[in-house]
């Protein structure tokens, strides 16, 4: 054998070796990118994967986890790019497929990630979360009865991931089935009672169902879960207020303001707390930095004109109210409000008015009906007036004042047996000022004074 066969055959088994070497070292490289990724040191992890197919081409699971990196550093672009060679080698490769799908969805290509979520349910990889993932992408596409489906094939599937309990009951939620939904969120906490979201999620869907109490108790969970923002002490200080702890409700909003001391409707809230438990003051103040920091809020004026009629201040209050009207024209409470200010500064006609709206906004609002009434007889329009006692005692029968000033009527049309019979009637259920006008009208009708 002379020299230059042996040189030949030397290069030969170099090149060799050398080619032979790179499939260990690819592994290698794959390997480390694992470690990489197990210490949250994606960038690094992403260099050793892509090392790794730079070795060997044909090293589909380098190819998948370098895919894998690119999406987890947010480039889902070129995740997409190299998930679809994977896919083109071996279109049996399964996770690619599931994963693609979940990048065309970050990327709003709902359409391609139903199809790839399809391919993955297929081919048996994770097929609840595939059927998952593509209800969330049909529900993007507001594909409501498919993505309903899917939920439920992925529960069927899976009854204990939670993920799609949690899906299926915020569609539920968002389609107006808030039973459904707490049902599902219930689900979703037996499998998942960890996840401040969930909780969250529940107690905003019992307030929709007005279960306040059990609302409360899901946010104070949320809290004790670590999360003490804002917008917690905010909802569930309004909560608070829907079941009357005033108290309650100040302490939340106080703490909600804390974080946020622009928030118009904090001060809203709060300053209404504040006028519910009696503190008028305090109730000025808060109404007035909630209007100074968004004057549109037709109830923030509405609430702050009740504050000054309480406070015998009729003037402010029209004022107030009359701008929460033109905020808002169909809320009968703030008409009715406005003919009450309306009604203290004189106005008896504006007032007549003013409950009138609040009537054809609200026939059942038995108070309206009351002080329209009380404005009539002021003006003389008895008739007129028994007609609405008539009305706002079929609607409040324990309203001895109705009683009362319907006797007035009755007497000024002469209608002594009905008015002394009425005056009998408020005096037995509290009304005190019947009784001189007993004495004074009806005596000799066999009056029974009861005190």
């Amino acid at each position: 054998m002379n020299n230059r066969t042996i040189i030949a055959g030397s290069v030969v088994i170099l090149v060799l070796i050398t080619f032979l070497g790179r499939y260990p070292l690819a592994r290698y490289y794959y390997n480390k990118g694992l470690e990489n990724r197990e210490s949250e040191l994606f960038s690094e992890s992403l260099d050793n994967f892509s090392r790794a197919v730079r070795l060997n081409s044909g090293f589909l699971e380098a190819r998948f986890e370098e895919a894998l990196g690119h999406a987890i550093l947010g480039d889902d672009d070129t995740a997409i790019q190299l998930f679809s060679k994977i896919t083109g080698m071996d279109n049996q490769y399964a996770k690619a497929f599931f994963y693609r799908g979940e990048s065309y969805s970050v990327t709003g290509k709902y359409e391609l990630s139903i199809e790839d979520f399809t391919r993955s349910a297929e081919l048996g990889y994770e097929p609840a979360l595939s059927y998952t993932n593509r209800g969330v992408a049909s529900q993007k596409l507001n594909q409501y009865e498919r993505a309903l489906g899917d939920f439920t094939k992925a529960i069927e599937t899976d009854p204990a991931l939670g993920r799609a309990w949690f899906h299926r009951g915020v569609l539920k939620a968002n389609l107006g089935d808030f039973a459904g939904a707490v049902d599902d969120y219930n689900m979703a906490i037996e499998y998942d009672g960890e996840n401040p979201e969930l909780y969250r999620l529940r107690g905003t869907t019992m307030a929709s169902l007005d279960n306040f109490i059990d609302a409360i108790d899901d946010y104070n969970r949320v809290i004790e879960l670590g999360d003490g923002s804002a917008g917690l002490y905010k909802q569930r200080g309004i909560f608070k207020r829907r079941i009357s702890d005033y108290d309650g409700a100040i302490n939340d909003l106080s703490l909600a303001l804390q974080y946020d001391q622009d928030d118009a409707e904090i001060w809203y809230h709060r300053g209404t707390a504040y006028a519910s438990s009696g503190q008028l003051e305090n109730a000025m103040d808060d109404l007035d930095r909630s209007i100074g920091a968004d004057g549109t809020n037709p109830l923030a004026y509405m609430n702050r004109g009740l504050v000054w009629l309480r406070r015998g201040r009729a003037r402010e209050a029209g004022a107030d109210l009359g701008r929460s009207v033109e905020l808002d024209d169909t809320n009968p409470q703030a008409y009715y409000l406005l003919g009450t200010a309306r009604a203290m500064n004189g106005d008896y006609q504006g007032s007549i008015s003013d409950f009138s709206v609040a009537i054809a906004l609200d026939s059942s609002h038995a108070m309206a009906y009351f002080n329209r009434g009380i404005s009539k007889g002021i003006l003389g329009i008895h008739e007129e007036a028994i007609s609405d006692f008539d009305l706002s005692l079929r609607l409040q029968p324990d309203n001895p004042g109705a009683y009362l000033q319907r006797a007035v009527s009755r007497i000024n049309l002469n209608d002594m047996e009905g008015g002394c019979e009425d005056l009998r009637t408020a005096l037995e259920a509290g009304m005190a000022d019947a009784e001189p006008m007993l004495n004074m009208y009806c005596s000799g009708r066999d009056n029974v004074i009861v005190r």
